[in-house]
């Protein structure tokens, strides 16, 4: 089966664009603030630089060998089914850390919404996490749609606050750093940042469907990177000249806050109930996505069949159900831990980068002889971001190791775990 060749780099720009801008818009320019200062706008640029031959090898990989197991797939043909499988538990285990992020960023909209103080948020956490499994349960037909029309309002609003606002840029928004120690907090900003790129797989699903690949692709790719980076170091500009950032709180209402500041109170709760709406069905969105592998793991006996059926509409109930248990775990844990976001934004980097790392080492075999140098050159930029992530890499470690251990006892023993199942 071939898919339509119907893209053209206009098209794949704005694909390029709302796969990159969404709830990470809302936190990731105040984080890196906070991290970095003002050197906050060399972390994103050092960043971006990092991710393009990672994006490349992905398009490649997509328009070469189209699959719908993306990253999964090609590691499983170079590696075996058992490291496909296991990098299958790894993106499963991102639902520990992941989606809480997100949740709370939608509650601490939520809060501005209904003037309430931040001990509400874990209340309004859940509130939101119902929702989001209901929204799921839904399906909604037009979700994608809705999402991309919410994605672009959002890049509109923060573009027409850069237009109002008095930002230049000058030594007291942007400085260079000038030695190890400032080019260090500026590099370890850079695990935080990298959650902005977060998704970058789904670019080996679009390389096929341009008309002119090999001309088509590095515009839309080179164009869409460029803009989404523009884009958030115009919001970090703005943070850092009217000072919205700081703590957890503060940093997760940066942009209702920044816009308080340029057009008062009024406008930032209307502001704030929109960034909930976005939050809402994107993190929805991100919910029903780890709700069908459940379901596809389950149907393929990695999980117990239980969670495989669907319902009349072809949603994963069960699936989706299990799932909002584990993003309720995961919220409670925060709350009575106090667990940082950082720390779940960098453990989510580390699982993802991970899966990155070893597709790109694979895609060494994968893409040939002429395509080697861009291959070892996404692995060498994958190894330098894992070093900034730092040891938040040993979570997506033990994950795949564990993964890969239990995969070997299961084709060690298979009538065992045929048993297993037939007792479920």
């Amino acid at each position: 089966m071939q898919y339509q060749r119907t893209l053209g780099p206009i098209q794949g720009i704005a694909m390029t664009v709302t796969t990159f801008v969404g709830t990470g818009l809302m936190i990731l320019p105040a984080m890196s603030v906070a991290q970095a200062g003002s050197f906050a706008f060399y972390a994103w640029l050092v960043t971006a630089l990092v991710i393009v031959p990672v994006a490349f090898v992905f398009s490649l990989l997509g328009s070469r060998f189209p699959s719908a197991g993306g990253a999964s797939h090609y590691i499983g043909k170079v590696l075996g089914q058992k490291a496909e499988r296991a990098v299958g538990w790894l993106f499963l285990s991102i639902l520990l850390v992941g989606p809480a992020v997100a949740i709370k960023v939608a509650a601490a909209y939520l809060a501005i919404v209904l003037d309430v103080s931040e001990s509400s948020l874990f209340l309004l956490s859940s509130i939101t996490l119902v929702g989001m499994l209901l929204f799921s349960i839904a399906g909604m037909k037009n979700s994608a749609n809705f999402q991309t029309g919410v994605v672009v309002c959002l890049i509109g609003t923060v573009l027409g606050l850069f237009i109002l606002s008095d930002v230049s840029i000058s030594h007291l928004t942007v400085q260079q750093p000038t030695n190890w120690g400032e080019w260090e907090s500026t590099l370890l900003a850079t695990g935080t940042i990298f959650w902005c790129f977060l998704g970058i797989e789904v670019m080996a699903h679009m390389g096929s469907e341009f008309k002119n690949p090999s001309r088509d692709f590095p515009i839309a790719l080179l164009g869409g990177i460029a803009l989404v980076v523009l884009l958030y170091l115009a919001t970090v500009l703005m943070i850092a000249h009217y000072q919205v950032y700081g703590d957890e709180l503060t940093n997760s209402q940066s942009l209702a806050l920044l816009v308080g500041a340029l057009l008062g109170e009024e406008a930032r709760r209307w502001f704030a109930l929109g960034a909930y709406v976005i939050a809402f069905s994107n993190v929805g969105a991100y919910i029903l996505g780890f709700a069908r592998m459940v379901q596809s793991m389950a149907s393929q006996q990695a999980l117990p069949s239980y969670f495989a059926s669907l319902s009349k509409q072809g949603t994963p109930i069960r699936a989706v159900t299990f799932v909002g248990v584990m993003c309720l775990l995961s919220l409670l844990y925060i709350e009575f831990f106090s667990a940082q976001m950082e720390w779940l934004i960098e453990m989510t980097n580390g699982a993802f980068l991970l899966i990155y790392l070893l597709t790109c080492a694979t895609a060494l075999k994968s893409l040939g002889q002429k395509r080697r140098w861009l291959s070892a050159l996404a692995t060498i930029s994958c190894l330098i971001m894992a070093l900034f992530v730092g040891q938040n890499m040993w979570f997506a470690g033990f994950v795949f190791a564990l993964a890969l251990a239990w995969e070997h006892v299961k084709t060690r023993n298979p009538p065992m775990m045929e048993d297993k199942i037939h007792v479920q």
